[in-house]
């Protein structure tokens, strides 16, 4: 008998071994909907960024025959993304490709102009966007400017339409491991307790999104750590919030849970932490929760750099939160940033000294990438910012840190930063 069912396939190149939340997320609110579910089949398809390869893609893909496909969009993986897309194009011109995630949502008029392979560029969350898109192109339904959150070709035209409000009740989502579109694995598994971030930080996609944080109800996050954490199998997962200390009692009311589900010592692995806000009661929890490691700025050691891209910094406090944690037996991983402006290379080295002095358990060093939709970005003639306009966005200069030091601090610090990891027992 033949299968009637219109084919939808989700496509993301992810880091080695790991699973897109995003479209798992996307997927089971798009199946919760009872005719989509009757009709539609929908894959998703993750490959290895590091391995991934298109010609391999493609024929994935023209062996599924899909009649609608989604791409996950990040910083790291946009260039195979595109170099996809207009094969897929050539092969299955009439296929809608939409394009959504965090690397094109903020430009989504520009990528819609750049790249002609692109059918529809979503601005922000996808979930009801994606649901909308499934009922235009397969029932006909509405029209496509009347779907708020996305922007679109309308023969030589882009046309953007308004922007949609983020979904306020996120137990609405329906969660992809109970519904079983993702299946946990051990250490490759992340669950979410809250979307946004009460902090503004320069450099990240978070501060220019919707600032009103969100929260899934604990009831919903308590069945999904009971699911993960019943599984002797999976030694270790994460938690993606932005901040795992958002408060005390968000964060006591996690650990309860957690403690509660934790039958085979299951361990909670590189967690977010605003770590100035970290105290005696705040590793309490931490170690209840079952955290093996965190990871945190302080991305410079510069006060006046700090201000200057809207970090809130107090070099004594985090030193002090970074103590407290390591004393409890909970790895601490640092990060540092080079390329911000108000650095220079002197200040690099000078955050380098004073990250190697709190003793972490790794050092993480990047250089700046301006993404779109960041104040940076945003503000970037005010800081004298030249960047990369292309993925991954690397900075080139700024008013403070011209190419040459920027050069020299990344040789540096990535060499010290080396040295330190390798030298560690």
């Amino acid at each position: 008998m033949p299968n009637h069912r219109r084919r939808i396939l989700l496509v993301s190149f992810n880091v080695a071994g790991h699973d897109s939340l995003a479209l798992g997320y996307i997927k089971a609110f798009a199946l919760n909907a009872p005719t989509v579910a009757r009709q539609t089949e929908i894959e998703i398809l993750g490959f290895s960024n590091e391995e991934g390869n298109v010609r391999q893609a493609l024929y994935y893909m023209t062996e599924f025959k899909p009649h609608l496909i989604g791409f996950s969009c990040y910083v790291w993986s946009m260039g195979t993304i595109l170099e996809l897309a207009r094969s897929v194009k050539q092969i299955m011109p009439r296929v809608p490709l939409i394009a959504g995630g965090p690397e094109v949502g903020p430009m989504a008029d520009e990528y819609l102009e750049e790249h002609p392979a692109l059918d529809v560029v979503v601005h922000d969350e996808g979930e009801t966007v994606f649901l909308d898109l499934i009922r235009y192109f397969f029932a006909g339904k509405g029209r496509l400017e009347d779907i708020a959150g996305i922007s679109f070709r309308r023969d030589q035209e882009v046309v953007r339409n308004t922007d949609r409000t983020p979904i306020k009740d996120l137990d609405k989502i329906p969660s992809p491991y109970l519904t079983g579109v993702l299946t946990p694995r051990d250490g490759v598994t992340y669950l979410q307790s809250f979307r946004g971030c009460p902090f503004r930080c320069g450099f990240c996609y978070e501060a220019g999104r919707h600032k009103m944080l969100r929260f899934f109800s604990y009831e919903r996050v308590k069945a999904e750590v009971a699911l993960v954490m019943g599984d002797p199998s999976i030694r270790s997962f994460h938690f993606v919030d932005s901040v795992f200390n958002l408060n005390p009692k968000h964060l006591g009311k996690l650990a309860s849970l957690l403690q509660k589900a934790n039958r085979y010592n299951t361990g909670l692995r590189t967690i977010e932490v605003f770590t100035e806000q970290v105290d005696e009661e705040t590793v309490r929890y931490l170690i209840q929760a079952g955290v093996q490691s965190v990871e945190t700025g302080p991305q410079t050691a510069i006060a006046e750099t700090q201000k200057r891209i809207g970090r809130y910094f107090d070099a004594e406090k985090f030193s002090r939160g970074v103590r407290l944690m390591q004393e409890a037996g909970i790895d601490v991983w640092c990060d540092l940033i080079i390329g911000l402006p108000g650095d220079n290379f002197f200040r690099c080295v000078f955050s380098v000294a004073y990250t190697m002095g709190l003793g972490p358990a790794r050092i993480v060093i990047s250089i700046l990438h301006v993404l779109p939709g960041t104040p940076l970005f945003e503000k970037a003639e005010r800081f004298g910012m030249a960047f990369d306009p292309a993925p991954p966005h690397y900075v080139i200069a700024n008013d403070s840190f011209p190419f040459d030091q920027i050069y020299n601090a990344v040789l540096f610090s990535s060499s010290a930063a080396k040295e330190y990891n390798v030298a560690l027992p």
